[in-house]
């Protein structure tokens, strides 16, 4: 039988490195050979040690991604393993050795991971968050930084009196076992059972905990998301409604330190509200690296668009949202547009323009009402029905001409006008995989009987009574099918706003994130762990992921300023007394410990029930009793739901 040949590759000093060539030489890893040790950096220890055990060593830039992959083939490698390897690997690589990379990671992932978490910060991280226990992941390599599949674990109490360097030393016993035996595993060809049951090592089996703590990660760590009883660090960013259901819903999971940028006055019984606008992407990602933030979950629209995600994975900071390539499927409805039609989904015909007098003459030409729509981001009140060609003209003038809407409105879409129900359709997709959640539908008039100017919403009910299950599916996979072949990094929220017509579903509008009042309606109704499905959409294994939601009517009805979506006063006290409902805030704020009015869109008040005729009524008992200066709402949220 040949041998299994490895390739290790290293940064540093090499201990890793040590510990496999005296497994394999001592037949503890039998029937393999290190045919080569690669470094990405000159002078480093390790590479000493593979020239004293007679191994062939190199150096090979990390930005030299073809002599790598050349060098691999070129010694007829098995597998690799990343042995203190501070490098991504090219994408060749790991497509071509999928399955056979091994990493080691000084942390039971993923409480600390991410660029810079390596070596001694790692420890100083682990101390700093209190932690009980810590230790070392050996786990397959994927093309993402530290994920893939855990395939061992070794667990190291953290004492009372211990220093990052003593941790450091403890673990790095531990790593040495870990790795062996997940090299070991790889060459007898047992990945697949390490996958299915990852082995954990205890060195200290008398500790109080250390085994019940071992078994609680064998339950929960298949892959490298298994929270166990350690505070998980997560930041969402935004600061409205629907941020606080966010938190709400993840706050229920175990385990779980929330931080909010900027937050409300509602989200700061939560967590810690953090003074960073939702727009400062650099301070963001400063914050989430310097404070070991394990995940990051994106709210609003527009940090997506201004590239949050990218910046946050340029860092290898784990974040919940699509790249800024896929938020444009929001942050351009001309885009959106297009991407419908090149993929054959089904929507309103439409023409876009980006200059008055080509406005002018499409207008002759169109039946009324017709839909104006500004291309870019305008707060949820982009959208106007033009009645008649006279409406219309004004509207265009309005964008084109004087710019109510800036540069958001520099390029509008002219398409036709669609009757029908309207259903919100937000699916969990990580790139590869589409599952649809609950449906909801928003009520976005201001005044009863879809009376008034478009606001941001002010009420949704879930689930939509107008639909049908399974009527959407389609219209999901088609829209997954653009994500891929379009090539986007998509692991978020696609929000498909449907409408649907005499002729079939329709789609209105797509949004990169959840909607808003949609998500507080929805998200009582979900009873799957919220920050399982969350890491499962950002490392990619979705498909594995079972959704349960309630089978109760949820109806939010949202109390507004009076005013708006026009002008309004705030900074009035706000009173909310004992409730059945659960009170998001949106538009609020502490001010001399004071909860205070600080937006359109104040609170958010859901009620669940079985019937929507019985959370209706819980709802609205509720608001009567909840105070302040200036309260409005509409009366008929849910009313019509059959």
């Amino acid at each position: 039988m040949s041998s299994f040949n490895l390739a290790v590759l290293i940064s540093g000093s090499g201990s890793n490195l040590q510990a496999v060539m005296d497994a394999v030489a001592d037949g503890s890893i039998p029937n393999a050979e290190v045919k080569v040790v690669i470094s990405s950096r000159h002078g480093v220890y390790g590479l000493e040690r593979a020239e004293k055990n007679g191994i062939v060593n190199m150096v090979i830039d990390r930005h030299d991604p073809v002599k790598l992959s050349k060098t691999l083939e070129e010694f007829n490698v098995d597998g690799i393993i990343l042995a203190g390897y501070l490098s991504l690997l090219p994408p060749d690589v790991v497509k071509t050795y999928t399955g056979k990379i091994i990493n080691i990671h000084p942390a039971l992932l993923p409480m600390f991971g991410g660029k810079g978490f390596y070596g001694i910060k790692v420890h100083q991280a682990a101390l700093a968050s209190g932690v009980k226990y810590t230790g070392a992941t050996a786990h397959l390599v994927d093309h993402e930084y530290d994920t893939g599949p855990a395939l061992v674990r070794g667990v190291v109490p953290v004492l009372a009196d211990d220093t990052a360097e003593s941790l450091q030393k403890r673990v790095l016993a531990v790593e040495h076992r870990v790795l062996v035996q997940a090299v070991k595993a790889l060459v007898e060809d047992r990945i697949e059972d390490l996958i299915k049951k990852p082995i954990i090592l205890v060195d200290d089996k008398d500790k109080e905990g250390v085994l019940e703590f071992a078994h609680g990660l064998i339950e929960l760590g298949k892959t490298l998301t298994g929270r166990t009883k350690y505070k998980m660090k997560i930041l969402v960013i935004g600061s409205g409604g629907r941020e606080h259901a966010l938190g709400w819903k993840l706050k229920q999971s175990p385990g779980i330190e929330l931080f909010f940028a900027p937050g409300n006055g509602g989200t700061a019984e939560l967590g810690k509200n953090i003074d960073i606008k939702v727009d400062d992407i650099k301070k963001l990602a400063d914050f989430a690296e310097e404070n070991y933030v394990n995940l990051t979950v994106v709210g609003p629209e527009l940090p997506l668009t201004l590239g949050v995600t990218n910046e946050f994975k340029r860092r290898a900071l784990r974040i919940f949202g699509p790249s800024i390539e896929g938020a444009k499927l929001e942050g351009s409805k001309a885009y959106a547009k297009q991407f419908m039609k090149k993929y054959g989904i089904p929507t309103a015909e439409y023409d876009t323009v980006n200059n008055l007098d080509d406005g002018l003459k499409l207008l002759k030409e169109r039946k009324y009402p017709l839909v104006i729509k500004a291309d870019g981001l305008a707060a949820g009140k982009g959208v106007i029905i033009c009645k008649s060609e006279a409406e219309a003209e004004s509207t265009l003038r309005d964008m084109l001409d004087v710019g109510v809407f800036g540069e958001a409105g520099s390029t509008v879409v002219i398409e036709e006008f669609l009757t029908g129900k309207e259903v919100s359709l937000l699916c969990f997709t990580d790139g590869e995989t589409i599952v649809p959640m609950e449906t909801a539908s928003d009520y976005k008039r201001a005044l009863d009987n879809d009376m008034g100017p478009n606001t941001g919403g002010m009420g949704s009910i879930s689930p939509s009574p107008y639909y049908t299950p399974g009527l959407g599916d389609d219209i999901a996979l088609k829209t997954l099918e653009g994500i891929k072949k379009e090539g986007f990094d998509y692991r978020g929220v696609i929000y498909i706003g449907l409408i649907l017509t005499i002729d079939g579903p329709r789609v209105l509008e797509y949004n990169a994130r959840f909607g808003d009042p949609e998500t507080e309606a929805l998200l009582p109704r979900l009873e799957t762990d919220f920050v399982d499905i969350i890491e499962a959409v950002v490392e990619k294994r979705l498909s594995k992921c079972e959704l349960r939601w309630s089978d109760n009517k949820a109806v939010c009805v949202v109390l507004t300023s009076e005013g708006y979506p026009g002008e309004y006063v705030t900074g009035f006290p706000i009173d909310v007394p004992s409730t059945k409902s659960i009170v998001f805030h949106a538009g609020t704020a502490i001010n001399n410990n004071e909860t205070v009015t600080s937006g359109g869109r104040v609170l958010a008040v859901t009620a669940l029930g079985t019937s929507f005729e019985e959370a209706r009524k819980v709802v609205y008992d509720d608001i009567e009793n909840i105070r302040f200066q200036g309260k409005t709402f509409r009366s008929d949220i849910g009313e019509q739901a059959r």
